[in-house]
């Protein structure tokens, strides 16, 4: 079996993600309290998170659209605040910008982008990620013949939408294709139902929950994923 296409995830497959949104959320709640008056009043950081979880919750449509579910939090609570519309969405606009420059300023994992070069030289690499960060910021977009988020295919994994979206872009077939990603059922049970081969990027050597299927290859270091893989096919082709 020839393998033609890599699907990769990006948040903490290729960087550790929690501290960047920790960051991202901060900068954007202090810069629209500093801009909006009453806003800090209203609301605290946790409670704006909370009122986006409960939009989310009135706004199915919005689940996956992480952007502007993102700027619409932003928008009604600035209107909470005696905002006109027009002045409630150019604050949103502005706060919302803030929260994006911070969410692509991050630094990738020891091993990352010398991975990322090694896999591009031998295969096509598409990005498929639950997340909003822009590649182009980061500076490793160059690496992938497409970028596939959640907001733009409209499902978010463990669905397979993501995964049916990439094997159509390069047009291969399900077991012509190898997934790399962090987490056990978005990532590797959600692509092995998709039929894809799958590679665990277990960076903290945990152990496999039984409830998933198995990955094809496993590590625990992105420096070992280029020798994992051509290992793989290796033996296949004997």
């Amino acid at each position: 079996m020839a393998l033609k296409l890599i699907t990769l995830d990006l948040d903490d497959t290729l960087w550790h993600t929690a501290p960047v949104m920790r960051r991202a959320e901060q900068a954007c709640y202090d810069w629209i309290c500093a801009h909006c008056a009453g806003f800090a009043d209203l609301y605290s950081l946790e409670g704006l998170r909370q009122y986006k979880s409960e939009l989310a919750e009135c706004y199915p449509s919005l689940q996956h659209q992480m952007s502007q579910l993102r700027f619409e939090t932003l928008r009604r609570a600035a209107m909470q605040t005696g905002c006109d519309r027009n002045s409630a969405r150019a604050l949103a606009d502005s706060a919302f910008a803030v929260f994006a420059h911070e969410r692509s300023t991050l630094e990738l994992f020891a091993g990352a982008e010398v991975m990322l070069q090694q896999l591009a030289t031998h295969w096509p690499l598409i990005a498929v990620t639950n997340g909003n960060a822009d590649l182009e910021k980061v500076g490793i977009r160059h690496y992938f013949s497409a970028h596939l988020n959640a907001e733009t295919i409209g499902a978010a994994k463990p669905a397979p939408d993501l995964f049916h979206a990439a094997l159509a872009h390069a047009v291969v077939e399900p077991h012509e294709c190898l997934h790399i990603g962090d987490h056990p059922h978005h990532d590797i049970d959600a692509a092995h139902a998709a039929g894809l081969h799958t590679l665990w990027v277990n960076l903290n050597e945990s152990p496999w929950p039984d409830a998933f299927a198995s990955p094809t290859l496993q590590v625990s270091a992105l420096s070992d994923v280029v020798e994992q893989i051509t290992q793989w096919q290796r033996q296949l082709s004997h």
